[in-house]
């Protein structure tokens, strides 16, 4: 999982520029298939298995050998780290585990919003859109934002607006798929309550990644992808102690600790 703030390139640096390919413009979310895809990786632990159960096997019931090639292609590309070397993510044991379906599939979103161009636009747009009392976003909206700042990044400079429009809808698309945002042609912000499993998970995996106080997890960007600020967060957090973690507040001093080792064992907690 990537957590760095996304800056803008240095103008004399393009090699060190930050990746903001909108890959979302060419592919669907996948959500159904991504689950069936790492349960049976996680069954195999291997990928050559995977990729003959996808391809051969049709596991996941696609009409053609190319269509089940790419969707394998794509989900290997967002969640599975290598395919010479098993790695179980917490992901695909939130897939694998015994867990509610409205759990998994918000832990899934909370992986998929990860890529920089979804996480970007979730964070630097589509939340302070929300905080300010937006009523609807429409595909319109997402392509005056890309193009305020596709000059900032090499990814984006050269994108025909074909593409940008399309990245655009997609993106939109993708997130009424999760349930952030909901309606047809123009999107509203959806009633949403994450569950407390998977409020525990994103605390976890913060601070698998970098977090080290109670401060640096309430105050993480990361919450923004599920459009949730510092005050929400942490009356969730206070919701979830003491079954996943102890957490104290007495006045400007917190304190967070987990009541699991690893996110593993928290999730074979749920």
């Amino acid at each position: 999982m990537s957590n760095e703030h996304l800056e803008p390139e240095d103008e004399d640096n393009d090699d060190q520029a930050t990746s903001l390919d909108p890959k979302i413009a060419h592919h669907s979310t996948y959500i159904d298939e991504t689950k069936r895809i790492l349960q049976a990786y996680t069954e195999s632990e291997s990928y050559d298995e995977l990729e003959r159960m996808v391809v051969e096997d049709n596991i996941l019931n696609k009409n053609t050998d190319e269509y089940r090639t790419n969707i394998l292609r794509e989900v290997t590309r967002r969640h599975i780290p290598s395919k010479e070397d098993y790695t179980e993510t917490p992901l695909m044991r939130v897939l694998s585990a015994d867990v509610r379906s409205d759990v998994a599939d918000w832990c899934l979103y909370y992986e998929f919003a990860q890529d920089p161009f979804i996480r970007l636009i979730t964070i630097e747009f589509l939340y302070p859109e929300f905080q300010r009392g937006t009523l609807s976003i429409q595909a319109e909206d997402i392509v005056t934002f890309i193009k305020s700042i596709k000059d900032d990044y090499a990814d984006l400079r050269d994108r025909s607006d074909s593409t940008i429009n399309e990245a655009a809808t997609k993106y939109l698309t993708s997130l009424r798929n999760f349930g952030l945002l909901e309606g047809r042609q123009r999107k509203e912000f959806a009633v949403t309550y994450i569950p407390d499993e998977t409020i525990a998970y994103v605390v976890y995996r913060l601070f698998d990644e970098e977090a080290t106080s109670a401060s640096d997890v309430i105050e993480h960007d990361d919450w923004k992808l599920f459009l949730m600020d510092e005050s929400e967060v942490q009356r969730r957090i206070r919701d979830i102690s003491p079954q996943y973690i102890n957490y104290e507040k007495r006045g400007s001093t917190e304190r967070l600790r987990m009541k699991h080792e690893t996110v593993d064992k928290l999730i074979d907690a749920f």
